[in-house]
C-alpha cells in the first residue's frame, strides 16, 4: 500500500514510489456508489477555478461547466424560437420571402442575406451588371471575368434576360457566389481551371496573417539556402496566406522580390542545394534525366523531411503563380496524384542509377547471360527479396526490379511530397481535377521559351512625337532603333537566354501577360520587375554593343536588384 500525503496523492509521490515508472502501480477501485451529478455553478469546489461569462445569458460560470451550460442555455433557446417565429411571420405576410427561403435552406445563407440587407451599399458587376454587396463584388467580378463569358449588359450571369435577373432582396446571391467559387471544377480548360482555383484560394485567405521570408542577399550561398530550408520546414504555417519576401541588404520591395525568391526556390529544388547533407558536396532532392526525374533515394533526405519541404515548395510556388517543377517522371506523378503503384507506367529511363539501369537492362533481351552478369543480377535480386532469375520469370523479374528501383525505393519520399501538397491546399485541386496535374507538374518542353511567346506579350513604346518634343526623353528614331535591336536579340536568342531575359524583366522565368518596353536616357539596361517594365538606353548605335551590355546585365539577376 502507498499511503497518501496530507494533501492526497500527487505526481511527485507516485514518481518516487514507482522509481519513475519502473515499478507497476495497481489502483484498487472504491467499493461504493459515487454520485456523478454535476455540481452547481456556485459550489465551493469551483471557488478557486477560473470563470468566464456566458455570451447568451451573461451568467458567470467556471470554465469546466461553461460548455455544458452553453448547450442548454435557456435564454439562447428562447432567442432561437423568437427568430423562427419572426421568420414564419415574414413568410405569412409575404414580405422578405427571399430571406425566409434562405433561412430554411441554410443558416449561413441567412446570415449572408441579412448582411446584404443591412448594408445599403451595392455595386453592379462590371461583367454581368448584376447588383452585389460591396463586400463580395470584387470576388464575384474576378470569378465572373475568369469564366470568359461574353454577356450582354441586359443579361444575367448565366445569359438570362434582364427579367430573370435576381432582385436585390432575393436569396439567390449566396448560391451564385458559391457557384463562382466552384467554377474551377467545371471549366474545361485545364490551365484556366488551375488559375481560377489559385485566385479563389488566395482571395479567401487574403486577410490572413502574411508569411514573411527574409534572405540576406549579402550572406553566403549556404546561409541563403539555410534560410529557405528553415522557412519551408516550419510546421505551423498557413501557406495560402499572403507572401511577403524581403532581401536584406537590397532596397527592392514589392511583387518583384516575391518572384525573385520563388524563382530561386524552384531553381534550388530542381538542381539541388549546395549544402553538405549526408556527406555529399551537394544535396539533390531529385535525380535522373529531364522528364524522368524521381525523388532521391537517400535515407538522410527522408529522415530530415526534406521531401515534405519539397512538397511545400511546389505547392507554394503554384499558389503564387510561380514557375513549376518541370521534368518529373510520369510514373512518379501518377503515384503522387493518388494513382496506385501497380498501374504506373514505368520506363527504363526512369531509373536514375545508371548501374542499376545497366543490370536491369540485361533482362530485356533473350540472349544468354555470362556468369558474371548472372551473378550481379542474383546479388541484386537477393538484396531486394526477389527470386533468382530463370528463363520462365525473366520478363516478370525485369518489371519487378524496374518497379522497385523507381517506385519501391521512393514511396516514403512520395508520401512526404503529397503531404506537403496537402498542407499548401493544392491537394483538393488534384483530387477534384486530376486532369490539372500537368499544370502542376509540367513536362520539360513546356518550360522552353520561344521568341514568339515573348514577342506577343510585349507592349512596345509608342512611336509618336517629333524630334523636338520635350515630353519624350528619346526621339522616335532612337525608339525605333533600340526596339529593333531588342526584337533582333529575342528572335535569335536561345531558350536559356530568353529565360534569363524574362527573369531580369519580371523576376522569374515565366513571362507575364504584358511586358512593357521603355527607351530612356541611361547608361545600362534596367528593369522594374514589379511593373514588368524593361528600360533600355537610347545611346546604342550598333547591335553588337547593345547585345553585349544586355547579356552582361542579364547575368546579374541572381545577385538581387540593387547589387551587381
Amino acid at each position: 500500500m502507498v499511503p497518501p500525503e496530507s494533501e492526497g496523492y500527487n505526481g511527485k509521490l507516485l514518481k518516487s514510489v514507482s522509481s519513475y515508472g519502473k515499478i507497476t502501480l495497481f489502483i484498487i477501485p472504491l467499493q461504493d456508489n459515487i454520485d456523478t451529478t454535476p455540481l452547481p455553478a456556485d459550489a465551493p469546489e469551483f471557488s478557486k477555478m477560473p470563470k468566464s461569462e456566458c455570451k447568451c445569458c451573461g451568467e458567470c460560470l467556471p470554465l469546466q461547466a461553461l460548455a455544458l451550460h452553453v448547450a442548454s442555455c435557456s435564454r439562447k433557446s428562447c432567442t432561437e424560437e423568437e427568430d423562427n417565429n419572426d421568420n414564419e411571420d415574414e413568410e405569412d405576410n409575404g414580405a422578405g420571402a427571399g430571406v425566409g427561403a434562405a433561412v430554411e435552406k441554410d443558416q449561413d445563407d441567412a446570415a449572408f442575406v441579412s448582411c446584404s440587407q443591412s448594408n445599403a451599399t451595392e455595386m453592379p458587376c462590371p461583367i454581368c451588371q448584376v447588383m452585389y454587396p460591396a463586400q463580395v463584388i470584387e470576388m464575384h467580378a474576378s470569378g465572373c471575368n475568369d469564366m470568359g463569358l461574353d454577356l450582354d449588359p441586359t443579361e444575367g450571369p448565366c445569359g438570362a434576360s434582364s427579367q430573370t435577373v435576381p432582385s436585390q432582396n432575393q436569396a439567390a446571391r449566396p448560391s451564385e457566389l458559391d457557384h463562382t467559387i466552384e467554377d474551377w471544377k467545371t471549366i474545361p480548360d485545364q490551365a484556366k481551371a488551375a488559375q481560377v482555383y489559385r485566385k479563389t484560394a488566395l482571395e479567401i485567405h487574403a486577410s490572413g496573417k502574411p508569411l514573411y521570408l527574409r534572405i540576406d542577399i549579402r550572406s553566403s550561398q549556404l546561409d541563403q539556402e539555410m534560410a529557405l530550408i528553415a522557412f519551408y520546414k516550419a510546421c505551423s504555417a498557413e501557406w495560402v496566406n499572403p507572401l511577403q519576401c524581403r532581401l536584406e541588404g537590397d532596397p527592392a520591395i514589392g511583387e518583384g522580390v516575391n518572384r525573385f525568391v520563388l524563382s530561386r526556390i524552384m531553381e534550388k529544388l530542381k538542381y539541388g542545394f549546395k549544402i553538405n547533407l549526408g556527406n555529399a558536396g551537394a544535396t539533390n532532392l531529385f535525380d535522373g534525366e529531364p522528364d524522368h526525374l524521381v525523388p532521391s533515394s537517400s535515407a538522410f533526405i527522408v529522415d530530415s523531411d526534406l521531401c515534405l519541404m519539397a512538397g511545400r515548395m511546389i505547392g507554394h510556388c503554384f499558389l503564387n503563380g510561380g514557375p513549376a517543377l518541370t521534368g518529373l517522371s510520369p510514373a512518379i506523378v501518377h503515384v503522387l496524384c493518388g494513382g496506385t503503384p501497380e498501374t504506373a507506367l514505368i520506363k527504363i529511363n526512369d531509373c536514375p542509377d545508371l548501374d542499376l539501369r545497366e543490370k536491369i537492362t540485361l533482362l530485356e533481351g533473350s540472349s544468354e547471360l555470362s556468369a558474371e552478369e548472372k551473378e550481379s543480377l542474383d546479388t541484386l535480386c537477393l538484396a531486394w527479396d526477389l527470386p533468382l532469375m530463370t528463363q520462365n520469370n525473366r520478363r516478370w523479374l525485369f518489371e519487378r526490379l524496374l518497379h522497385h528501383a523507381v517506385i519501391g525505393r521512393t514511396m516514403k519520399q512520395v508520401k512526404q511530397i503529397r503531404k506537403g501538397l496537402k498542407e499548401t491546399m493544392v491537394w483538393p485541386l488534384i483530387c477534384a481535377r486530376p486532369d490539372v496535374a500537368p499544370e502542376i507538374f509540367p513536362r520539360e518542353m513546356s518550360s522552353v521559351l520561344t521568341p514568339e511567346c515573348i514577342l506577343e506579350c510585349i507592349k512596345w513604346p509608342k512611336m509618336t512625337g517629333t524630334e523636338d518634343n520635350d515630353n519624350d526623353e528619346c526621339s522616335v528614331s532612337d525608339k525605333s532603333c533600340i526596339t529593333g535591336y531588342l526584337r533582333q536579340f529575342i528572335e535569335n536568342a536561345s531558350s536559356d537566354e530568353l529565360k534569363a531575359l524574362v527573369k531580369f524583366w519580371v523576376g522569374w522565368e515565366a513571362p507575364t501577360a504584358t511586358l512593357i518596353v521603355e527607351v530612356v536616357d541611361s547608361s545600362l539596361p534596367k528593369s522594374s520587375t514589379c511593373f514588368e517594365t524593361l528600360r533600355l538606353p537610347a545611346r546604342y548605335k550598333d547591335y553588337m554593343t547593345f547585345k553585349k551590355d544586355l547579356i552582361a546585365c542579364l547575368q546579374t539577376s541572381d545577385t538581387g536588384f540593387g547589387l551587381v
